[in-house]
């Protein structure tokens, strides 16, 4: 039975490649939102199963894809391509991280610098795919439908997760397969990781994403397409009943994730969309929902582990939060020290295998540490300069890609500052696919000096 999710996760890839080599580079959707979010899950049954020498042939799926994908693109594009300044800032963040792979900084070899360097700034080449795709037939109603089919599958899995109160993870070989392949050590009460659990050992679950981490991430960026999609042109919400349910299940999601960043998160997603469609009838709901919220925290209390959960998040006193903040300090003091940085895989992914993490618990301090204060200073500019563009589109010309992904990017604040967020698969090809197809479209839509483009509305 457990044997469906590498299945499905090979059936992705066989679609996708299968359909991009007919030049259809769309068709990349498909594994990225079918295959990415059972993507951890897969190989950790496979290597339950004794099939390690399939791992790597798996892992290289993703690669692999983006390559194929944006080969179609360059060879079927047709338009003059209009640069837009974001183009410039990608460019730049690559140029100058790649150059680290040749300076001589840090311990580590050039096959491990490149993995590091896969790791921190593979981002920008997904864009691009983005960038070059044939936005004519790029439909934002496929992808919200796509990511609520996979909100159901989700939610149904973890059904089953609260009526055993067990967690799917260790059914399936996942704490092994990560200690063998990523050197994550097995910590928590239940063999897993401190992730999926709160103070006090109440369960945190994931579904079959990774961890509870990335499927309370994932929460945020349907939340953000449902409510870019569901808006009309004059600021109200037009939902369907498959658009309720979605909803619904995001929600369910989210809440049996217990991820404080994202929770958090989620509120800033709510709160800017209020804003920015200028409705007070949304913020007087908000205003609601935080009171019945406390409300509800007050009852809550009668729990000692919930009471525990919320005091220690106060006061930064539980180990989650302490943790961060000396992940923090030490990652800041290596970056005020080493302003060029420590050198690729100093931070991330490739230290962690090997126990030798600086500052790892934050995006934007791993991309200083490894590579300095001028690439953070690109990093964070790649962020504003998306958000800058996205509220200007959808203020000018309506755009509603331009409001989901201005959620999605306020919204994934916290939990850029809390964990390695650029690890998550599913998230990080989504979205910066999203963003390559929307810069694509205000880019047409400036050159052309018209009102409306196809993606816009």
């Amino acid at each position: 039975m457990l044997l469906i999710f590498p299945f499905a996760y090979l059936l992705s890839f066989i679609l996708s490649l299968r359909a991009l080599l007919q030049q259809k580079a769309n068709a990349i959707f498909v594994y990225v939102i079918a295959g990415l979010p059972i993507y951890n899950t897969a190989l950790s049954i496979v290597y339950g199963y004794k099939l390690k020498s399939w791992i790597p042939v798996l892992q290289s799926f993703k690669e692999l894809l983006i390559i194929v994908a944006l080969v179609v693109a360059v060879w079927n594009y047709r338009k003059k391509l209009v640069s837009h300044r974001l183009d410039y800032w990608i460019l730049a963040f690559l140029g100058y991280t790649a150059l680290y792979v040749l300076f001589p900084i840090g311990k580590y070899d050039i096959v491990q610098k490149l993995v590091a360097l896969k790791s921190l700034s593979f981002f920008t080449i997904i864009y691009f795919v983005g960038r070059l795709l044939d936005t004519t037939s790029f439909s934002l109603q496929k992808i919200l439908y796509a990511v609520g089919v996979l909100a159901f599958f989700a939610a149904c899995l973890l059904v089953f997760e609260l009526i055993t109160y067990t967690h799917f993870q260790t059914h399936i070989g996942y704490a092994f397969f990560n200690q063998d392949y990523y050197g994550l050590d097995v910590g928590g009460h239940y063999g897993l990781s401190w992730s999926f659990e709160i103070n006090d050992g109440l369960k945190r679950f994931a579904s079959f994403f990774a961890n509870p981490l990335e499927l309370a991430g994932s929460t945020l960026v349907a939340t953000s397409l449902w409510l870019a999609y569901y808006t009309t042109p004059n600021n109200k919400l037009d939902i369907t009943k498959a658009g309720w349910i979605i909803a619904g299940l995001t929600l369910f999601a989210l809440l049996t994730a217990l991820s404080r960043s994202s929770l958090a998160g989620y509120f800033i997603l709510l709160y800017a969309y209020a804003l920015i469609t200028r409705k007070k009838e949304i913020l007087y709901f908000i205003y609601t929902l935080v009171g019945a919220g406390v409300i509800y925290l007050v009852y809550l209390l009668n729990d000692r582990n919930i009471y525990d959960y919320i005091i220690s998040t106060v006061q930064l006193s539980d180990t989650s939060s302490v943790g961060h903040l000396l992940e923090w300090l030490e990652g800041i003091q290596s970056i005020v020290t080493s302003p060029l940085g420590l050198g690729l895989g100093e931070s991330g992914r490739v230290a962690a295998a090997v126990q030798e993490n600086v500052g790892g618990e934050n995006q934007f301090i791993i991309v200083g540490v490894q590579t300095g204060i001028v690439s953070l200073f690109l990093y964070v500019g790649i962020y504003v300069v998306v958000v800058s563009a996205c509220y200007r589109a959808y203020i000018n010309v309506g755009s509603k890609l331009a409001l989901a992904l201005f959620l999605m990017k306020l919204s994934f604040i916290f939990p850029l500052m809390t964990s390695n967020f650029d690890s998550y698969s599913y998230i990080l090809y989504l979205t910066w696919l999203l963003t390559g197809i929307f810069i694509s479209s205000i880019s047409t839509h400036e050159n052309s000096g018209s009102r409306h483009t196809g993606i816009a509305q």
